[in-house]
């Protein structure tokens, strides 16, 4: 179910944009607490199916015309799911439920052949069930003892937000030459600021004889030249 509203400002050249949507889900389905998919050739045993729901509100703001171009658009939303072997039953949040959305995509014409584009975005991190304890308790043969992890709630901790600034630089053709096909230049960096977004944890031990969890981020600043050209 969506209800939007669309707005031209045309003093400004734009167009503004809001949606309420809510989304209900049947039949997803999650693996059963303690899966192993190593040399598991039967993994459809250990299937579980459950619901969902997803709502939240979207906005966006996009100017088309002039020297200055691009648009700003922001997600706030919420995605829940319920399977009544997980989580003892409750409701819980979705690996993926991101609570912030926002984009910036800008675009300006420095010159009659240069062009500047500008991307930031900002995602809220994924989620991710924790470990936040243990404790020592015999075995059933009282031979030795086994160490039990404790956990969180499942999808309870959200991992650190993704932010990025994109640039990008286009050199087109003189467009007073005539020109057997068009093409143009693209000098671009990818991730200005060198902040990786994190993908997954590992628990690391710490030198107080503790332990913490450590983010490894994937994709760190790219740079690339590229040759776009159409005949």
């Amino acid at each position: 179910v969506a209800l939007g509203y669309s707005r031209d400002v045309s003093k400004f050249k734009s167009i503004f944009e809001v949606e309420l949507y809510y989304k209900w889900m049947s039949n997803l389905i999650e693996f059963r607490e303690g899966t192993s998919l190593i040399l598991n050739d039967n993994f459809e045993k250990d299937l579980l199916t459950g619901t969902g729901e997803s709502y939240g509100m979207e906005f966006l703001l996009q100017k088309k015309d002039g020297k200055l171009t691009g648009w700003v658009s922001y997600t706030l939303s919420w995605a829940t799911r319920h399977f009544d072997e997980l989580n003892n039953g409750e409701v819980f949040y979705a690996k993926y439920d991101r609570r912030h959305m926002l984009n910036i995509v800008t675009q300006y014409e420095l010159s009659r052949r240069w062009d500047l584009s500008v991307i930031w975005v900002y995602y809220s991190g994924s989620r991710f069930t924790a470990q936040i304890g243990q404790y020592v308790m015999p075995n059933a043969g009282f031979t030795s003892f086994d160490v039990v992890p404790i956990y969180t709630t499942r999808n309870a901790v959200q991992m650190s937000p993704t932010r990025r600034l994109d640039i990008n630089f286009t050199l087109k053709p003189n467009p007073d030459k005539k020109h057997k096909f068009k093409s143009e230049w693209q000098f671009g960096i990818y991730n200005f600021f060198n902040r990786t977004s994190p993908y997954r944890v590992d628990i690391v031990p710490t030198n107080l004889g503790g332990y913490e969890y450590v983010q490894n981020g994937l994709f760190g600043s790219i740079w690339s030249v590229a040759w776009i050209f159409k005949f």
